[in-house]
């Protein structure tokens, strides 16, 4: 008994008995002229014939074809290949170029006819015919003229019976689809439908097909697995006129079952077993326990075994033989919480996760094949990841399956993005909710929930659902929605949504888990206060929440915090959204039914801004810091015990929302190059060698000591001693050592002690390198810490005149001839910005109301002079966050096209500013070096130190001479006097 009914079906949209009088069949419709017949019953599957291939098809762009009858037309005026959609055929026109998405180059927005002639074998005679689309649209079909129905699913296959088994030979099926969904489906916002990633296509996907059946017949096959007592229960729903034919005892029959597993180099096989058909309940379901027994093999990501169940019924029902066989994937698993933590059959595991919102622009629309989803999710995988978040959109069976084969534990969620609640007559057992709204959201959700649980509940890979994404409205609906799923299928975990009130974080008691950004807040008796968010990831839009842009504490931050008192695992909602500056040669890789219009509009921004010949080297420098934000996410969350997981967002790009590129791999799902899988690993990976530090940067009269951990969330106990290693900046191993040898539990984080090393000998300054990895795996992890001189005090040349604004002494001297420092303060830099260290969140264009800096890292040659005692990558690394968060990038527009700072922060594509926080020029007969770093009130820290001491060394020397002049009027549009 489903725990949430409606007053109307879930099932279809109703039409009204106007509608069907309306269309009632033409006599001899079915044998007007010659026509082209399809007829292609499968000889391994003599009951199903394939309908891919060439239909007829017409736009219907006024919405017409209803009133015109052109259910009844045999004379469209197009042909279109099927599977497909109207973008991949080429039908449709251009959109106007977006500049915050792809842009769609057949586009096509509302009803479109699809017409096939079909041969019904005389074989087929007396059966029940099935017409079923596996993926499509709102759909209204016809067969012959007469109306068959209408299905509004955007999950699961749409199936239709003809009402035609009487009638072997040409039949007509006319079938319409709607793909303006928002007039039609009462959800909003969804990637199932959003032209931001998958498109809102027309068409139809997947297997599109006819299938003959006995009157009854296997409906549903569902199977739910019971590893505590090494059996599985089966439920064989069956269909057709159930209460004629189990009345009375009319009907007989067995069950045959077989059962083995098959992929694994020791297959399991069950003695097929036959089972009496009886006890059938009243809604057509056959229930019984499959043992399993002693050899049962287990699935999990680790070795995701899968059994396949075949059943087969035969009987007679009133005299008349049926038989039906359907088989079905399984997997032995319990995915289930233990405390805080998620497991798979009983072992602790961590979730590392991947959103994903259906980006697919090469096709606009998810792959149907199953080979395409194992290369994908193959390359997903190999980066580390196990668990995939699909943002309000559902995948089809295939992903589904690929998932099974390759141990991903997957958490699709229902299309909704938006208000939730308050719909008429929604009855709760006899409780009839209140109601103050006439959208019936709820009841199409709830509708679509219980059909994507019949359809593919019985896959290993999918242990989780949520009603939706950032959800808001009424609370005690979505509770009421959650507890209804749960009873209708209650073996994998459930909530109510990802990052739900996202302004008031609180945990449902409904949930099994809390998908969420921050945590706090009470919930219970209707009564929620106290909503004051504790973070459980690492960046936020505003950039001045999260620790990576806000609390420099080196490795040895994570989110417990968060998690104090929490009773149910949580995940980091959309951890990461560290922005990559765009690769412009992307542009190229469209050729599929999306164009980078957007990319190229970014493109000519820069080539106005002066800075073109700069956007590779803006790539590769954002990307690296990227790398280095993501790293310090990811571990930040490992370290974090009795933690969740994270859904990182993303591992690739995200086309849409203004376009944000925050992917290590382009929305193609191609390697960007700025990190390969295996280094991806060290950070992102089932065991993660831990290494807890409370600085960055040391100085050589300092013992370096840390903290070496391990997270085992793989699939058994590590009893083998750990090692590291600590090299110089040329690969020169300074000191190495085995940590004491311990037990290293599974589910477990395992301290194996400190690692102290005594840093006098490291001639500084230097980027050191320490490695702590389990011998003889691929579990390693690397770390930079930064070394430097102690100087007890930065010695100023005779040579060099520092002042902290431009003031008529700086300007005199200038005028002299002398060298000039200016370290400004911030009431004397008109055009600075704030400074920042992680790349922008997400994108500038969508997060602006914000007032985030927008920048993405910094970009410098570190073989200039100036930096010859600083060292550094081109890219900002560690050593330089307290230097660009508390610096102050000054806007140089005003000086001219050509010039570039030494050390140059990169900006976002929408306001391309050029920026610098070291720049220099000749002005006068004197030479001018202005950093805005901040380092006169930075001095306690040894790289500001450092940074100091360098540019000191560099203007006390002949390399110090600036090759672009400036004059004093250029120079005062950015730095002026204190007033």
């Amino acid at each position: 008994m489903k725990s949430i009914t409606f007053i109307c079906d879930l099932r279809f949209i109703s039409v009204t008995s106007a509608f069907i009088l309306l269309f009632i069949a033409t006599p001899g419709f079915a044998s007007r002229g010659k026509k082209e017949v399809l007829s292609r019953a499968n000889a391994t599957e003599p009951h199903v014939i394939s309908l891919a291939g060439k239909w007829k098809f017409q736009f219907d762009p006024k919405d017409i074809g209803i009133d015109e009858a052109w259910f009844r037309k045999t004379d469209f005026d197009d042909t279109i290949q099927l599977p497909s959609t109207t973008d991949e055929q080429k039908k449709g026109t251009e959109e106007p170029h977006q500049k915050g998405r792809f842009t769609r180059i057949h586009a096509y927005r509302g009803a479109a006819w699809y017409q096939i002639e079909v041969d019904i074998p005389q074989q087929w005679k007396g059966k029940r015919v099935v017409f079923s689309m596996e993926r499509t649209k709102l759909t209204h079909v016809w067969c012959d003229g007469k109306l068959i129905g209408s299905n509004n699913s955007l999950i699961t296959t749409q199936q239709y019976e003809l009402q035609i088994s009487a009638q072997p030979g040409r039949h007509v099926i006319t079938v319409r689809v709607k793909n303006d969904a928002d007039k039609n489906v009462p959800i909003r916002n969804s990637h199932q439908n959003n032209d931001g990633t998958q498109t809102n296509w027309n068409g139809i996907l997947g297997k599109i097909q006819l299938k003959a059946t006995d009157d009854i017949r296997i409906e549903r096959l569902a199977v739910c697995p019971d590893i505590d007592n090494k059996k599985a229960s089966v439920q064989v729903v069956f269909g057709g006129e159930l209460k004629k034919a189990f009345a009375g005892n009319r009907t007989t029959g067995n069950v045959i079952v077989n059962a083995r597993s098959w992929n694994t180099e020791k297959p399991h096989r069950l003695p097929p077993v036959r089972i009496p058909l009886k006890d059938i309940d009243e809604n057509g379901t056959f229930s019984f326990e499959l043992e399993i027994g002693e050899n049962m093999q287990l699935w999990s990501e680790f070795d995701p075994v899968l059994y396949r169940l075949s059943v087969e019924v035969e009987g007679k029902s009133a005299g008349k033989k049926f038989v039906d066989k359907r088989e079905v994937d399984f997997g032995m698993r319990k995915f289930n919480t233990i405390g805080t933590s998620f497991a798979i059959n009983g072992k602790k595991t961590f979730l590392r996760g991947k959103h994903d919102g259906a980006v697919f622009p090469h096709t606009g629309y998810p792959p149907m094949e199953l080979d395409e989803w194992m290369r994908i999710l193959g390359i997903i995988k190999s980066y580390g990841i196990n668990h995939i978040r699909c943002h309000s959109w559902c995948p089809p069976a295939s992903a589904f399956e690929a998932c099974d084969r390759l141990g991903i534990y997957l958490l699709p969620e229902l299309p909704h993005w938006g208000t939730i609640g308050n719909n008429p007559k929604i009855v709760e057992g006899d409780v009839e909710l209140k109601s103050t709204s006439a959208d019936n959201t709820v009841e199409y959700l709830v509708g679509e929930g219980y059909r994507m649980l019949d359809e593919f509940g019985s896959h290993a890979s999918f242990v989780m659902l949520e009603v939706g994404n950032e959800l808001n409205g009424n609370r005690e609906i979505v509770d009421e929605m959650v507890a209804g799923f749960r009873r209708h299928d209650s073996h994998r975990l459930y909530a109510g949504g990802a990052n739900n009130f996202l302004t008031e974080p609180l945990l449902s008691p409904m949930d099994n888990f809390w998908t969420t950004t921050m945590t706090g807040g009470t919930y219970g008796a209707g009564v929620y206060k106290d909503t004051k968010g504790i973070e459980v990831r690492a960046s936020y839009p505003n950039h001045n929440e999260g620790h990576v842009n806000n609390r420099l504490v080196g490795t040895d931050y994570d989110f417990s915090s968060g998690i104090k008192n929490i009773s149910v695992p949580v995940i980091g909602h959309e951890t990461g959204q560290y922005q990559v500056y765009p690769d412009y040669r992307e542009i190229d890789r469209f050729t599929g039914v999306t164009r980078a219009y957007n990319f190229e509009t970014f493109r000519d921004r820069l080539r106005k801004a002066g800075m073109l010949d700069q956007a590779d080297d803006f790539f590769k420098a954002s990307g690296a810091l990227a790398v280095i934000c993501y790293r310090e996410e990811f571990e930040s969350a490992i370290r974090t015990p009795n933690f969740g997981g994270f859904q990182v967002l993303d591992l690739q790009d995200f086309p849409g929302q203004g376009t944000a590129l925050v992917g290590i791999l382009n929305s193609h799902l191609e390697s960007k190059g700025l990190v390969t899988p295996e280094k991806w690993r060290e950070f992102c990976n089932e065991v993660v060698p831990l290494l807890r530090h409370q600085s960055f940067t040391w100085t050589n009269d300092q013992t370096f000591t840390t903290r070496a951990l391990i997270a085992n969330y793989g699939a058994a106990d590590i009893n083998q001693p750990a090692r590291w290693v600590m090299k110089d900046s040329k690969g020169k191993e300074i000191a190495q050592g085995e940590l004491p040898l311990k037990k290293i539990a599974q589910g477990e984080i395992t301290e194996l002690g400190r690692i102290s090393v005594d840093l006098k000998s490291v001639t500084a300054p230097q980027k050191l390198e320490v490695t702590l990895a389990i011998p003889g795996t691929e579990y390693r992890n690397s770390y930079n810490i930064w070394v430097y001189p102690d100087y007890a005090e930065i010695k100023v040349p005779a040579s060099v005149k520092i002042f902290t604004s431009l003031n008529n002494e700086a300007k005199e001297a200038l005028h002299k001839g002398d060298k000039i420092l200016i370290l400004p303060e911030k009431e004397v830099l008109p055009t600075s910005i704030d400074g920042a260290f992680q790349t922008d969140f997400w994108c500038y264009a969508m997060f602006n109301r914000y007032d985030p800096p927008g920048t993405m890292g910094m970009l410098c040659d570190p073989k200039h002079p100036a930096l010859s005692v600083f060292p550094t990558e081109f890219h900002s690394n560690w050593q330089w966050w307290r230097l660009l968060k508390y610096g102050r990038p000054v806007n140089l527009a005003t000086l001219p096209g050509d010039y570039r700072p030494l050390i140059q922060v990169i900006d976002n594509v929408t306001t391309n500013r050029k920026l610098g926080v070291l720049f220099e020029a000749k002005v006068g007969k004197g030479s001018l070096l202005v950093c805005s770093m901040n380092l006169q009130n930075l001095q306690e820290y040894p790289e500001a130190r450092q940074m100091y001491h360098s540019l000191l060394k560099y203007m006390d020397s002949k390399q110090f001479n600036p090759q672009k002049t400036l004059n004093i009027g250029q120079i005062e549009t950015i730095i002026k006097d204190k007033k």
